[in-house]
């Protein structure tokens, strides 16, 4: 019973992480929201979880960070593939316990590399509610592993480890929490320190997220700016003031009731991905009228933010109004943003 149920909890938790990053990209984004924004919904309509679908890791503003997430899920599903081919061949040719390979010293590399793979998709689309989901996706299987080593430790021993050789985390567990001699007990308190430290360990990384992303806030025109340019504050200020000097930027700003979020970008390939991680489609987003060079100011409307937090708040949401396009730093095209595109508004990513 309890190997079905945990098996069954991992394998939703790591669809849950998966579904978002994979409709994104697909025609089928708009149907995926129209389902997944309760979700979202729900935490954020609570001042204590509204917390929970926003970002803890630069996602606009660099490549690099998802570049190195998606190659750690290419590595984890490489050798997932490839420890399930090694266990299911052996079984089609009736060979016994698979004692070679991936399973030479540890007894589940397909867990591990689960995890592996998870922990990059975490990386390339990091929500503060996926990290959550993350962990109790790796206690699931670690409940589903523990099902299985009774039989396991049968053929091998204690010579068999049984996620990473010499079982690091076992160590750390006896030596931290040994004195808990009630076994339950014992994981109830390491799952609740588990979830309390990975949280927290992500709020850390927000901060130093947004510290090292160029980044101002002008309380009197009631405009946050973040640059994914590689520039200063003293130049995205300038920035902002020429766009704020034309007509057409000046008429909308002044049109809208509350605070603005402008995105200083070069190109289109970052605009796009911006409305992708609004809730446009990848077909829609595409054919917006953008210049393919230049400088681009995307400005976001604020949709909810608490009292007595700041802009950057990770509880603000924001929804993409109109784009400034920008050439030898004056506005030479501004293009209004139909709303509809943006079906479910999911917490978009801010740097």
């Amino acid at each position: 019973m309890l190997k079905s149920v945990a098996k069954a909890a991992g394998f939703l938790a790591y669809l849950f992480i998966t579904l978002e990053m994979l409709f994104m990209v697909t025609p089928f984004a708009l149907y995926y929201y129209a389902v997944y924004s309760p979700l979202l919904a729900g935490p954020l309509s609570i001042p204590a979880t509204a917390w929970l679908p926003a970002f803890f890791l630069p996602h606009l503003s660099t490549e690099i960070l998802p570049s190195i997430g998606g190659l750690i899920f290419l590595l984890g599903l490489v050798g997932f593939v490839l420890s399930a081919f090694q266990l299911y061949y052996a079984k089609f040719r009736r060979r016994g316990v698979v004692r070679s390979g991936f399973y030479k010293r540890i007894r589940h590399p397909q867990y591990l590399f689960l995890a592996v793979a998870g922990l990059g998709l975490l990386i390339l689309w990091p929500r503060f509610i996926l990290l959550v989901v993350y962990i109790n996706m790796l206690w699931f299987y670690h409940l589903l592993a523990r099902s299985e080593e009774r039989r396991m430790e049968g053929y091998y021993g204690d010579a068999y480890w049984m996620f990473l050789p010499g079982e690091p985390g076992r160590h750390l567990q006896k030596r931290l929490f040994g004195w808990i001699r009630h076994r339950q007990v014992r994981l109830i308190v390491i799952y609740t320190l588990s979830i309390a430290v990975g949280i927290s360990a992500a709020f850390v990384l927000r901060e130093a997220s947004l510290a090292l992303t160029t980044h101002m806030i002008l309380p009197e025109q009631k405009i946050a700016a973040v640059s994914f340019l590689s520039g200063n504050d003293r130049q995205l200020r300038e920035l902002i003031e020429s766009a704020e000097g034309a007509e057409e930027v000046q008429g909308r700003i002044k049109g809208h009731d509350g605070w603005m979020l402008v995105q200083v970008m070069q190109g289109e390939r970052p605009v796009t991905h911006v409305m992708i991680d609004a809730g446009m489609t990848r077909s829609k987003a595409k054919s917006l009228s953008v210049d393919g060079a230049g400088i681009k100011l995307v400005f976001s409307g604020q949709k909810d933010r608490p009292a007595g937090e700041g802009p950057f708040s990770s509880r603000t949401r924001w929804q993409p109004i109109f784009i400034a396009e920008m050439n030898e730093k004056k506005v030479y095209r501004v293009t209004d943003l139909d709303q509809r595109p943006f079906l479910g508004n999911p917490v978009m990513p801010v740097f």
